[in-house]
């Protein structure tokens, strides 16, 4: 219903006028339309019928009947499409790929799809021609034959024809005006739109793309397609023959023919970039559509060669990826070419060498050397080169070094040479062929002149060799010092008397000398002064300036020099007194406080300061020496003074488990302590009473646990006169004396007490003999158990000879890389892990302290106590672990608290053997005055030798020793020595050494 009959410009769109016939339009096609057909049984005449006339009576009103169908719309026409033609074009023909372009249909590149024939255009193509169009290759293009007839060529026969009919060999790459047929169209009755589907199967730049043309899903049957092959017709190529003009590519400057040379080894100088050499350039076109090029090179580069110091070999790649395929194996070779480009290096420049040596701060401590009696010090030396052309690991080094700088030496004024090698040749384990440098560290290293030198000013001269035969040269002077300052031992409180012939007195500085050493200078040539001077003369006029009497005391700054001028100082005084009255008295209301300073048995103890007060200031100060002796003088009479006695050094002097063990039988009432004295070093932790926490604080120190005691220092004093009201309570004491200076002299003794030690063996001054032991022994046990990796193993400890014993104490080492300790466990003994000290069980050691309040005895096949050890390794136990003195001294006690040895055993299938290893103890006593003991253990009988040294590596004397298995013990006298201050002992047997250090004293 066209609606066209209706008049109006709003038609609706449906037929008014009925008519010979109804009309449908292709905008109908696909819909049903309602059709009215009216039969009358009057003619109303042909053509459109006007509606009034089927109302009017006299014409057609009641004279029609009306029926309705419905009518479907539909186009029985076929639409008809045909396609642009088929087409070949080459890599250099530009066109744009993109689906937008190729689905256009007014894109005339490759023909357009017109619906007006009268609108068909030639489809054509301005490109070259070449014999590829005639070849199939691997993207699908089927190549063509010439001269075929026209109703059965293809558009790949057409390309083919074109090629012979057009080739010109002398421009190959001319483009002509191809023509490959007309445009495509597509008809239909209704005008259905056509649609476009491009799809490309193009591999770099080459192989086809298809375009479908249809008219959608209304006649989804009918299609057509054109297929446009893209076909390379000069693929990229390099023939490997020197300047070929067919190659793709040009080498460079150089190709095939100039070696050339560069002067420097910047990365610049032999880079690409340089205009000398250059990179591989394409061939302008060759890198087209059809062609992914990539060039890299690589260099080797070969120094010390014959005609050049270093030779680089470039090697050139060039890969087209459009043709060559890393993963074919049957590689056929197109696609990657290779070029190789030889390049002479030529070097005129020398090594930099930069050198230079430390000050003081970068040398150690300076020694005697005992090959030649100089005195040296360690200096590192050491140089370092740059060369813009030879590998670091490359150059040749060698030093020479002048001693004393004076030109003498023997490789032309050198004393020293080292050389010449590349650190690549001693990486592969080549020396140095000269090496002589006695005071290097290492004398095959030409690289590192460090080493331990003769103090003074030295030069030395760095020679550093490239590849090329270059020498740099680095010379610079370095003095080698002794930076460290002597060290200082003042004689305190030095005590004189003026001279009755002249009333004076000289004091020379060595008098308060006690010993004082440097590293270097040997002690004869020390330079002493006090007060800059080498001697002080004190005479009574000074008593009189001063105005005292009986005692002039003088502060003195004693100070020692060493041979290069280092210096150090300490202060003492100087006591001038005139007990004669040989001076006259400028005062008579001046006096004197005496006294000594000694233990309840009457040891003298020395290392006491003595402090005096007044009203709470202190006035003057001194230490008391091996007689505990101590005097303040001139002091002024009618005032209270206070003296007060303070030592707190050793904690651990004199303390032993034996102690315990007297201390219980205390608590336990089986055995009282008597005496206040005692009874106040039994309560360390100032409880003013007695009790179980003393034990454990005691057992503590024993044990290494805690390094002093908590409330109290080491030693203790209460005035001798001193009475207590109840001895057996005697908590409540004085600790210092104070007094009024009534008198010229007024004597105030002390009582000194050694916190810890009842039994009363610490040592109070170093004129105190060692500690001797009975010949008694008790020995320890275990088995020699072989264990695996990661098994727990239980250490028990028996003993063959436990009788009577109510105490003992020990170190114990194992060997924690072997072994891990996880526990202890009671035996017969009633132990706890508050027995056992483990503070240093990450050093491998493990102390002990036991005790009971009787004698106990055990068979040898009881368990005493077991300690829980896991090993790391296979190992085998008994040789794993060994008891020594290192924290806790190694001893046992007998039910009269005798002191026995004690020592371990391993039980093995040959019978009982003794676990020793080699160890040297500290000499005791230590300071000392007279003599003291040297104690060291054997793994083994062998022969030892204990040599004496001073500061300055003098040996003074050597014992030769028939050492025994197990512990050994050599006296030493002061008068052995022939010298004070602090002497070095050395352990040498066998194998093993060890050190350690004394102090004598006057």
């Amino acid at each position: 219903m066209n609606g066209d009959d209706h008049p109006g410009p709003a038609a609706p769109g449906n037929q008014v006028y009925f008519d010979d016939f109804t009309k449908f339009c292709c905008a109908d096609v696909g819909t049903t339309v309602m059709v009215v057909l009216r039969v009358t049984d009057k003619n109303p005449g042909s053509g459109p019928i006007h509606p009034n006339t089927w109302t009017n009576i006299s014409l057609q009103e009641g004279h029609f009947n009306d029926c309705m169908v419905e009518v479907e719309i539909q186009d029985k026409q076929p639409p008809v499409i045909v396609a642009p033609p088929d087409m070949v074009v080459s890599c250099w023909f530009w066109f744009d790929p993109s689906e937008a372009a190729l689905e256009d249909p007014n894109n005339a590149t490759f023909g357009k799809l017109v619906t007006d024939l009268t609108a068909r255009r030639k489809v054509t193509t301005k490109d070259i021609v070449c014999h590829r169009y005639c070849e199939k290759n691997i993207h699908d293009y089927p190549g063509g034959t010439a001269g075929l007839p026209i109703n059965s060529r293809e558009a790949y026969d057409i390309a083919c024809d074109f090629y012979y009919g057009l080739f010109d060999t002398a421009h190959w790459d001319r483009k002509y005006e191809l023509v490959w047929g007309q445009d495509g169209y597509a008809l239909s009755t209704c005008a259905v739109a056509p649609e476009i589907d491009a799809r490309n199967n193009i591999h770099c730049g080459q192989g086809s793309i298809t375009r479908t043309f249809g008219f959608g899903t209304a006649w989804r049957n009918i299609t057509a397609s054109q297929t446009i092959y893209i076909v390379d017709c000069d693929p990229f190529w390099i023939s490997g023959v020197c300047f070929d003009i067919l190659d793709d590519i040009t080498w460079g400057p150089n190709e095939c023919s100039v070696i050339p040379t560069i002067e420097g080894c910047g990365t610049r100088d032999w880079s690409p970039d340089n205009p000398i050499l250059g990179r591989p350039k394409v061939v302008n076109g060759a890198d087209d559509n059809c062609a992914l090029i990539a060039i890299e090179y690589e260099d080797e580069r070969f120094t010390i060669e014959p005609d050049a110091c270093l030779k680089i070999i470039r090697k050139w790649t060039v890969i087209d990826w459009c043709q060559y395929d890393p993963t074919d194996l049957c590689w056929n070779g197109l696609g990657r070419w290779e070029y190789t480009e030889l390049i002479k290096i030529a070097d005129i420049q020398a090594p930099v060498v930069s050198c230079g040596a430390p000050d003081c701060s970068g040398q150690g401590l300076a020694t005697i050397d005992p090959r030649t009696g100089l005195c040296v010090n360690h200096i590192t030396l050491t140089a370092s080169a740059f060369d813009s052309c030879s590998p670091v690991d490359w150059l040749k080094w060698e030093y020479k070094i002048d001693i004393w700088n004076d030109g003498k030496g023997v490789h032309g004024g050198y004393d020293y040479r080292v050389g010449s090698l590349t650190q690549k040749e001693r990486a592969a384990g080549d020396t140095a062929l000269v090496n002589h440098n006695d005071y290097a560290d290492d004398r095959f290293n030409p690289f590192d002149a460090s080493g331990s030198y003769p103090l003074g000013v030295h030069k030395i001269k760095w020679f550093v060799e490239d590849g090329c035969g270059n020498v740099g040269v680095c010379e610079t002077l370095f003095e080698v010092k002794d930076c460290k300052q002597p060290t200082p031992y003042c004689r305190d409180g030095l005590v004189t008397v003026v001279m009755p012939s002249t009333g004076c007195i000289t004091v020379w500085a060595s008098d308060f000398d006690a010993g004082s050493f440097d590293n270097c200078t040997r002690k004869s040539d020390l330079k002493l002064t006090i007060e800059g001077l080498d001697s002080l003369d004190i005479c009574c006029q000074d008593f009189v300036d001063k105005k005292v009497d009986d005692e002039l005391v003088i502060p003195i700054r004693f100070c020692v020099e060493d041979e290069e001028g280092n210096k150090d100082c300490c202060i003492t005084t100087l006591v001038v007194q005139d007990p004669e009255n040989v001076c006259p008295n400028s005062s008579s209301l001046k006096g004197k406080i005496t006294g000594e300073i000694k233990t309840e048995s009457g040891k003298s103890t020395s290392y006491v300061e003595i402090d005096l007060m007044n009203n709470g200031q202190l006035m003057k100060e001194m230490s008391t020496v091996q007689d505990g002796k101590y005097a303040f003088y001139t002091l002024d009479m009618g005032i209270s003074y206070e003296i007060k006695p303070l030592r707190n050094d050793d904690p651990l002097n004199g303390v032993t488990t034996s102690d315990i063990v007297a201390i219980q039988k205390h608590i336990l009432g089986q055995k009282e302590i008597t005496s206040p004295y005692k009874l106040i070093a039994a309560d360390v932790n100032q409880s003013k009473g007695i009790t179980a926490a003393d034990i454990s604080e005691i057992r503590k120190l024993i044990l290494g646990t805690t390094e002093k005691f908590k409330s109290v220092n080491s030693w203790v004093f209460v005035p001798k006169d001193h009475v207590f009201s109840d001895p057996t309570q005697p908590w409540i004491y004085p600790s210092s004396s104070n007094k009024m200076l009534n008198t010229k002299e007024q004597i105030t003794d002390f009582v000194s007490i050694k916190m810890g030690d009842i039994n009363d063996n610490a040592t109070a001054n170093a004129s105190a003999g060692a500690t001797t032991r009975s010949s008694g022994t008790v020995n320890f046990e275990i088995e020699d158990q072989k264990v695996e990796t990661g098994e727990v193993v239980k250490v028990h400890f028996r003993s063959s000879d436990f009788k009577n014993i109510s105490g003992y104490q020990f170190t114990m080492k194992y060997d924690n890389q072997m072994m891990t300790y996880e526990g202890v466990e009671s035996g017969a003994l009633k132990t706890t892990e508050s027995n056992f000290g483990l503070t240093k069980v990450s050093q491998g050691m493990i102390t002990t302290s036991w005790n009971s309040n009787k004698g106990e005895s055990y068979g040898a096949d009881q368990i005493l106590f077991t300690i829980v050890f896991k090993s790391k390794k296979a190992i085998q136990v008994g040789r794993s672990i060994v008891m020594n003195s290192e924290i806790t001294a190694a001893e046992a006690y007998d039910g009269n608290l005798v002191t026995k040895d004690l020592k371990l055993n391993v039980r093995t299938n040959k019978g009982l053997e003794e676990v020793s290893t080699f160890e040297l103890y500290q000499n005791e006593p230590n300071p000392f005055n007279k003599q003291t003991v040297v104690s060291f253990t054997l793994p083994e009988a062998k022969a030892a030798t204990l040599t004496m040294y001073d500061v300055t590596g003098k040996v003074l004397r050597v014992y030769e020793i028939e050492g025994v298995k197990g512990m050994n013990t050599q006296v030493i006298n002061k008068s052995d020595l022939n010298g004070n201050g602090v002497i070095y002992y050395q352990l040498d047997a066998a194998n093993y050494t060890a050190t350690k250090r004394m102090v004598v004293i006057d």
